[in-house]
């Protein structure tokens, strides 16, 4: 069979530029008439005809039916309507799965980026790395049944673990999990799941998240921190994931001099160094002016800085982004670490601390945006479209959702759909959470 030639590849590239740019407008604008979209994307009416007939043998697309005002069909005219082009967003959905050590988190969405589902499952502490993945496989068709979907709806999934990860989803190396070590989990998954999967590291994934939809929207360059049982960085350059030549980039956590490792061999989390109180009760203790637990923060962001710094420093980026579990913490934390930083660095200019806006659901979300990656190329036939804006629908938001600095006493006072992204998020995973029993390992 021969290869296409120069020229075949170039006109097949065409297309691909022309077919995103169609595809990109109607997922964003929902409905437009051939005319609005040809002028949008500037191409002309009959190319726009012919890529609109291809995505509508693919189901992508359809006419939007004519009605009057009221309801009924349109009455025959001597003119002819303008014909309207519908995206269906209801043509495939995507998952983002976070496969936590303490909890698994699972956030669906349309193809135009509205989150319609999510599921939430406590784990065990103990669990194995085989037990997770069929728990994260479980927690996914759960979501999906909720929906009324069946699995072949599914389009793409990207599966969020604590480990280094090869481009093909190959596990390189999981030090919380090491039966994981070699495995290629994206075969696996994809498999057991029946679309495409990619397996990414869960840190790249919560700081893909904050770009493209928390507190680092506006940055080019930044350092995500990812502060929770463990502590971990990831590095954004240039709007793209910085992944490095090993796949490895931002991890440090071995240095010692990071203070990011467990500090003796019965310590499981970094958090054991609030000594055995619960982090929220040191930081609302702190916060409210209690002595010993504003000191036990102090240590904390002591412990931790230097590995913050050294990452900081090295990329100089536009924001450093403190993410995770811990970022809810208000400006407590992020408080002790501006001033150990400023104590550490004497450089007069330095890159700013920021609060993450998406908590424990960061990741999962990360993973979203990843998945729209896959989808892209594979429904669309490019890999030039921009993930769309991502949406989650109107819910109440209590004290209990609060992500971002210093709005859980305003909680009450934010219209629906003004409250900040995350906190809706929070507010719409855990009303699905409330209901839904702890699924630890007896009760698989």
């Amino acid at each position: 069979m021969a290869l296409p030639s120069h020229h075949e590849r170039e006109m097949l590239s065409f297309r691909q530029r022309n077919s995103a740019a169609c595809i990109g407008a109607l997922r964003d604008h929902r409905v437009l008439t051939v005319s609005e979209l040809a002028r949008m994307t500037g191409l002309s009416r009959p190319t726009v005809e012919s890529i609109v007939a291809d995505f509508e043998t693919h189901g992508l697309v359809a006419d939007e039916p004519q009605t009057e005002p009221h309801g009924g069909p349109v009455a025959t005219t001597k003119g002819r309507p303008a014909r309207r082009i519908v995206f269906n967003a209801a043509a495939g959905y995507v998952a983002g799965i976070d496969l936590g050590l303490h909890r698994v988190t699972v956030l669906v969405s349309d193809l135009a980026g509205t989150i319609v589902g999510a599921v939430l499952r406590d784990v065990d502490t103990d669990v194995t790395g085989a037990e997770l993945v069929t728990l994260a496989v479980g927690a996914l068709h759960s979501a999906l049944d909720d929906l009324g979907l069946e699995a072949s709806r599914l389009t793409a999934a990207t599966v969020c673990i604590s480990g280094i990860v090869d481009a093909s989803g190959r596990v390189l190396q999981s030090n919380v999990l090491p039966e994981w070590n070699g495995q290629d989990l994206a075969a696996a998954l994809s498999f057991r799941l029946g679309c495409p999967v990619a397996v990414e590291n869960d840190v790249n994934m919560a700081a893909l998240g904050e770009v493209h939809a928390g507190a680092a929207q506006t940055a080019d360059d930044v350092v995500f921190i990812m502060v929770g049982h463990r502590i971990s960085a990831a590095i954004i350059l240039s709007g793209t994931l910085h992944r490095g030549s090993n796949f490895a980039a931002g991890e440090v956590g071995d240095l010692e001099s990071t203070g990011w490792g467990y500090q003796d061999i019965h310590e499981t989390s970094v958090l054991g160094a609030f000594l055995g109180r619960s982090p929220e009760d040191v930081f609302a203790a702190a916060d409210a002016g209690d002595i010993d637990a504003g000191n036990l923060v102090t240590q904390f962001a002591h412990r931790i800085i230097r590995g913050i710094a050294v990452v900081g420093l090295t990329v100089d980026p536009d924001l450093i982004v403190i993410g995770g579990g811990l970022s809810a913490s208000g400006p407590v934390l992020l408080g002790a670490l501006q001033r150990e930083l400023a104590q550490l660095v004497s450089r007069s200019t330095q890159p700013p601390l920021v609060s993450g806006t998406l908590g424990r659901n960061g990741v999962a979300l990360g993973g979203l945006v990843r998945a729209f990656e896959i989808v892209s190329e594979r429904l669309y036939g490019s890999r030039d479209i921009a993930v769309p804006r991502l949406r989650v629908p109107n819910v109440a938001v209590g004290p209990a959702d609060i992500q971002t600095d210093g709005a859980a006493d305003s909680a009450h006072d934010f219209p629906l759909d003004t409250a900040p992204f995350g906190d809706r998020l929070a507010a719409f995973a855990n009303a699905d959470f409330i209901d839904r029993p702890s699924h630890s390992k007896g009760s698989q």
